[in-house]
């Protein structure tokens, strides 16, 4: 192994408070156009309140952390419609005039949004089930100043999707196989 820069002056990680769910004003910090999938990926701040800053000393390679995805993809554009009026009506800019003739992605940058996070249940490659931050809605930033907003409830992970046996099937135990 090649010597790490910096190592010993880096703190451990350790256990992490989670964003409790709710409605927050952000500040995106960073926007990155994935141009061949066709969305933008978000990175974004607390910008006010007690969690205000919360990610401000994270290391670019935690951004997935405190970050979105908004499709441009013609089945998603209803979606990245209203993305986009919010950030108009939260900053009194005009991207939704311009959206057409397109405009660079970096003008987003240090724009508030509203947004209303909740968790949802997720499985780990082991296996395990657990929870995830999840943008549950976007809104203009007065909507979140005001309160509202609703709060959505842990969305539980979907029941496996087994195939159902058909109907008079018995089933057989190995030691019972003819096979």
């Amino acid at each position: 192994m090649k010597p790490i820069k910096n190592y010993n002056n880096t703190p451990a990680s350790g256990d992490f408070e989670r964003l409790p769910a709710g409605g927050y004003v952000i500040k995106i910090t960073t926007v990155k156009d994935e141009d061949e999938k066709q969305y933008l990926r978000i990175v974004y701040d607390i910008a006010e309140g007690p969690e205000a800053g919360r990610y401000k000393n994270e290391s670019s390679e935690n951004d997935y952390r405190h970050s979105f995805v908004r499709s441009y993809k013609e089945t998603a554009l209803g979606m990245f419609k209203a993305f986009i009026l919010a950030v108009d009506a939260s900053n009194g800019t005009k991207f939704n005039e311009r959206i057409e003739k397109g405009f660079p992605e970096h003008e987003l940058v240090g724009k508030l949004l509203g947004v209303v996070f909740g968790y949802e249940e997720y499985e780990t490659n082991a296996g395990d089930v657990k929870e995830r931050l999840r943008v549950a809605n976007i809104m203009p930033v007065d909507r979140i100043r005001q309160g509202e907003f609703k709060i959505p409830e842990l969305k539980k992970l979907k029941a496996s999707s087994e195939i159902p046996m058909p109907s008079g099937f018995v089933p057989v135990a190995d030691d019972d196989s003819p096979f």
